[in-house]
């Protein structure tokens, strides 16, 4: 994770005076029909500079889990997922904003019951392919998105096809 946050530090550091800084909140999840385990929520800071394609594209870190969910629901594991998503938005400024992202990073749950689970892997890359719309509103500091993609290489998802909702403002 602080290699992550690092990293996204590092690209913020380069011309910073040019920079654009967002915060948001952001749900993933896997469709599935399902109950448990479906949504991961948390938070996400993203950066973009203005000499690195005139603010098109923008690197975002975010930590999600489902430890909320388990607020509703019984019998949800703790996963935790540590995600680095480099973001291409084809229309920037105008209210309908066509995105592609590319969700990179980490994930990790607790196994509640050592003794049934031992072999159970704790932990796995994460790599997925995000298309969607963001909505931005208020002359662009401001916004709403929602991406559809595919998990390409995390081995323990049954179900591959995820999805996302965020909101998020400039700093």
């Amino acid at each position: 994770m602080r290699a992550i946050i690092g990293l996204c530090f590092l690209v913020a550091a380069a011309n910073a005076q040019e920079g654009l800084w967002s915060l948001g909140l952001r749900t993933n999840g896997t469709i599935d029909f399902l109950p448990g385990n479906d949504y991961f929520m948390g938070v996400e800071i993203g950066y973009s500079n203005f000499n690195l394609g005139a603010h098109k594209l923008e690197f975002k870190c975010a930590y999600l889990t489902s430890r909320l969910e388990q607020v509703f629901k019984r019998n949800v594991k703790k996963q935790d997922y540590y995600l680095f998503s480099p973001l291409w938005h084809f229309r920037r400024n105008n209210l309908f904003d066509p995105i592609l992202k590319a969700d990179l990073g980490y994930t990790r749950f607790d196994i509640e019951n050592e003794k049934i689970f031992r072999d159970l892997d704790h932990d796995s890359w994460v790599a997925a392919l995000n298309v969607g719309l963001n909505l931005n509103l208020g002359q662009g500091e401001t916004g709403l998105y929602y991406q559809v993609g595919y998990n390409l290489i995390q081995t323990s998802t049954l179900y591959p096809v995820v999805f996302g909702i965020g909101i998020w403002t400039m700093l």
